[in-house]
């Protein structure tokens, strides 16, 4: 055994030195150098004692903050780059009590948390934690806490539902018994805003769109603005579905190879095969239909492409697609207005979870697409985003997102003014709020009885 130090928590006495020398037995003299040794007795708790601390760092549970957790964190000034969504916090619960598996935090990891007996949640109602300072005396004023070590203080973005100036359509309703092709009539109006459709800052953060000042791992060069200067949106402005495909190069990434757009009556108004800048080493053609047949006489570059594409939109467009981060990022275009078909639709109410747009069409429009091994065909895709963005502006709000029907649900609960069984009633709220479960209905059909209900007897 080697050299090791005592701490305050060793179950010798005060008087013990620090240092172990040796192990001392009935026939070695005491040390010359006046350091005071161990005694059998002494050894044996202290062997004792370091291996169960030993064994309980390597067993007790803790939790590990990602990059993007990390982005989380307070700065000096109060606030994070991307906040939490209580349905954040609601995974790694989850994930705390189901272990592995369907439910995994995208910003912490959970060391051992197959040693976890059982998961508590301990609401503290009227506690505020804004700034490092406030976290500080919070561990202060609640000794009993000062034994655990908390992550620095984070950020959540309550729901929206609990604002009182978040007014949610009254049309929830997801039954489509025609499709938006079938309806081109004048009598056929927007009922949901596109402006209220659009990406949030945060979310364009979140779900990872190229941003000038975002940080990310791959560089910013070649990027470039859609335009030098932007007007405000508004429900009048146009707006283009984009739809991109990508072929795997020398530089190990995607790069572009193909780009379509389409105008709000369907039509392609641009439409191009592009050279990558680097060597193809796979084509990928299963998903991009992409060959080398086809790229062999192709001569437009990127930089055409940006060009053309730069010339098109207006300084208020908005741009539609599925995803459409990965097709931003393959045409290295900065854009600030976005609808993303895989943020606005939800099947499953699982806000951290994105269907295909194979599955929306499917659903949504009875549209089969990407059928076949031929590869998808990026006017068909582009198409079918805004088939998916104006059936909803036709529809609500909510229409097609199971978390949102879920919210909605939930805040006329408790706004309700009846008399409830539940002594603290914001603490419940708060409660519900966090633990929502996530639901596994289709968002084409009714939301079950709330879970609220499973709590009040």
């Amino acid at each position: 055994m080697g050299k090791r130090k005592l701490t305050d928590k060793s179950p010798l006495s005060s008087n013990a030195q620090p240092v172990i020398k040796y192990k001392r037995t009935s026939d070695q003299s005491p040390p010359t150098n006046g350091a005071k040794t161990l005694t059998e007795e002494e050894y044996s708790k202290l062997k004792l004692y370091l291996k169960e601390k030993k064994k309980i760092l390597k067993t007790f549970p803790r939790i590990l903050l990602n990059a993007r957790g990390q982005l989380s964190q307070l700065n000096d000034q109060g606030f994070s780059e991307s906040p939490l969504l209580p349905s954040d916090l609601n995974e790694l619960i989850l994930y705390s009590i189901y272990g592995p598996g369907k439910y995994v935090p995208k910003w912490s990891s959970l060391e051992m948390q197959c040693n976890l007996n059982q998961t508590c949640v301990l609401i503290i109602d009227g506690c505020e934690v804004k700034t490092k300072e406030d976290f500080l005396n919070f561990n202060s004023s609640l000794p009993i806490f000062s034994k655990y070590k908390f992550l620095p203080p984070i950020e959540v973005e309550l729901p929206p539902s609990w604002c009182a100036d978040y007014d949610f359509d009254t049309t929830t309703s997801t039954n489509n018994e025609s499709t938006p092709t079938q309806k081109k009539d004048t009598e056929n109006k927007e009922i949901c805003s596109r402006t209220r459709l659009l990406m949030s800052l945060n979310q364009m953060m979140v779900h990872n769109y190229p941003l000038p000042t975002n940080k990310r791992q791959f560089t910013m060069d070649g990027f470039r603005f859609t335009k030098n200067h932007y007007l405000p949106v508004t429900d009048d402005s146009p707006m283009y579905a984009i739809d991109c495909e990508m072929c795997y190069t020398s530089i190990g990434r995607n790069e572009l190879t193909r780009v379509s757009i389409v105008n709000e009556q369907l039509e392609v108004i641009y439409e191009s095969l592009v050279k990558p800048a680097n060597k193809i080493t796979n084509y990928l053609t299963v998903y991009s239909g992409i060959t080398a047949s086809k790229l062999k006489d192709v001569k437009t570059t990127l930089t055409d492409v940006q060009d053309d594409i730069i010339k098109i939109l207006s300084p208020d467009s908005i741009l539609i697609g599925q995803s459409l981060n990965c097709d931003l990022e393959a045409l290295k275009l900065f854009h600030p207005y976005i609808i993303d078909t895989s943020v606005i639709f939800n099947l499953n109410g699982n806000k951290g979870s994105k269907s295909k747009l194979k599955l929306l069409a499917k659903n949504f429009l009875d549209m089969n697409i990407q059928c076949g091994n031929l590869g998808h065909d990026s006017i068909e895709d582009s198409r079918a985003t805004m088939l998916l963005v104006q059936l909803k502006l036709c529809k609500s709000l909510t229409y097609g997102d199971a978390y949102l029907i879920g919210q909605k649900r939930l805040a006329e609960f408790v706004n309700k003014k009846v008399k409830i069984n539940v002594k603290h009633i914001e603490t419940f709220k708060k409660f519900l709020a966090l633990l929502q479960s996530v639901s596994e209905s289709s968002a084409k059909d009714e939301i079950p009885p709330q879970l609220a209900t499973d709590y009040i007897s």
